[in-house]
């Protein structure tokens, strides 16, 4: 008998527990150099799905930079900045948050900056309105006022973080 009321309350709070987001996304293994890569994910929830962002960052670098994604009808999807001459792979993963604050993110990726010879098939982003738009935010104040390790005329604006 108590365990018959003890299943019963369980299943009667059930609905109020919240997966986490589901995210689906194709790693992009490769892009060329002075192009901006697109990153794109397929975000799911059982409520809303409040936020997505790619946190991304150069081989050389310790903290990421962020950039939201945003909703294009169908997935979530930013566009990077351009990646300088000297970086050679570019680390990334995405992560999202929900109306219930439950949170998900991909395992990292590396996006391998190649000749367009040796990238069979480079994700990049050639539409002018998205490319004159990359918005990056800093995650530390070691980061300075200024991206690194990716070229400053390719982002309208950076958002360092402030120091507290």
């Amino acid at each position: 008998m108590a365990m018959s009321l003890w299943v019963a309350a369980l299943f009667a709070f059930a609905p109020a527990i919240a997966d986490e987001p589901m995210i689906d996304h194709q790693p992009v293994e490769c892009t060329v150099p002075e192009k901006n890569a697109r990153i794109c994910a397929y975000v799911l929830d059982d409520g809303e799905v409040k936020r997505v962002r790619v946190y991304f960052r150069s081989q050389n670098q310790d903290a990421y930079y962020w950039s939201e994604m945003a909703f294009d009808g169908i997935q979530f999807c930013a566009t990077l900045p351009v990646a300088r001459g000297k970086v050679r792979h570019i680390d990334y993963y995405v992560w999202s948050v929900d109306d219930e604050f439950q949170t998900a993110r991909t395992r990292p990726h590396k996006i391998s900056m190649s000749k367009s010879s040796s990238c069979s098939y480079p994700v990049i982003d050639e539409d002018p309105e998205r490319i004159a738009n990359v918005v990056v935010n800093a995650t530390s104040t070691k980061q300075g006022n200024k991206i690194k390790d990716f070229e400053e005329k390719s982002v309208a604006t950076f958002n360092p973080t402030k120091k507290r």
